[in-house]
């Protein structure tokens, strides 16, 4: 088994004393995700844990995806919204995670580059839950072209524009108006981010296709300045010319959670949904 944490949390690195003990205790062989021997330790592991909050999860799967590993996120951190249990119910349901009684739910991931005509610039980088196209340093609202393998969707002038799984709309895309969209749905999350105009609303669009962005000009001497974010951990400076291809990765995250949890009872644990 191998234990990713994350080590700017203070909970994370007492808590991994904990799962490596209760762990070991049960017989079980325990690697500690570190550099190069993770890559070689994931080929041979049955299960994957990582301790910390979301931002540690979406980390994590990028690295757990390539290997088809079911990855087990234990919270010590705010939301959670990734996780399976936080320390306490790791503990008590231990016997049946070592049993195989928790669920693997499958959920897909973006494929995002961005190419300067023929080049790749950025990526091919996998995302969990959303790329980002958001203004620069500059408190200036940016001009986004989007188009669906080469019919023209919309063109958005705001602060940005959020492209989001349905893992992924629960997070930057909730926050900003979008819907939450069941996992097994296949389509992406267009949500504009502060935009100036009354049309533009979020859209939902099939993975069947694949969706180009570009950064635009509104006049000749205009000299927008925006950033391509990749589930807010990898990130780009977007130029005038440059076109940011989204679809669906081949690469499918395998999440571990309890069994008999369904997504609805995430949403009333975790939002409270639909409570008055």
């Amino acid at each position: 088994m191998v234990l990713f944490r994350n080590k700017d949390k203070v909970e994370a690195v007492r808590a991994l004393k904990e799962v490596r003990a209760a762990l070991e205790k049960r017989g079980v062989s325990v690697t500690l995700a570190d550099g190069k021997s993770t890559v070689k330790a994931l080929k041979k592991c049955d299960i994957a844990i990582a301790l910390g909050g979301d931002g540690t999860m979406l980390r994590c799967s990028r690295a757990v995806a390539p290997h088809l590993v079911p990855l087990l996120g234990i919270n010590v951190g705010g939301l959670g919204f990734l996780s399976a249990v936080d320390l306490s119910g790791f503990k008590k349901s231990l016997p049946q995670i070592l049993a195989g009684k928790f669920v693997v739910e499958s959920r897909w991931m973006l494929c995002v580059e961005v190419r300067r005509g023929n080049k790749v610039v950025f990526g091919p980088h996998a995302a969990l839950n959303d790329c980002v196209i958001r203004g620069g340093e500059q408190a200036r609202a940016v001009t986004v072209a989007v188009d669906c393998e080469g019919q023209s969707v919309a063109t958005y002038f705001g602060d940005g524009l959020i492209f989001a799984t349905p893992t992924g709309s629960t997070a930057y895309a909730l926050a900003a108006g979008g819907p939450v969209v069941m996992p097994n749905v296949n389509a992406y999350l267009l949500a504009p981010i502060s935009p100036h105009q009354l049309t533009a609303r979020p859209l939902l669009v099939s993975t069947e296709h694949s969706l180009n962005a570009q950064l635009k000009r509104r006049n000749p001497y205009d000299k927008p300045q925006a950033l391509v974010s990749v589930d807010g951990q990898i990130d780009h400076c977007l130029r005038i010319g440059e076109t940011v291809t989204l679809g669906r990765a081949k690469l499918c995250f395998k999440l571990l959670v309890p069994p008999k949890r369904s997504h609805f009872d995430l949403l009333h644990e975790k939002f409270s949904w639909g409570v008055r």
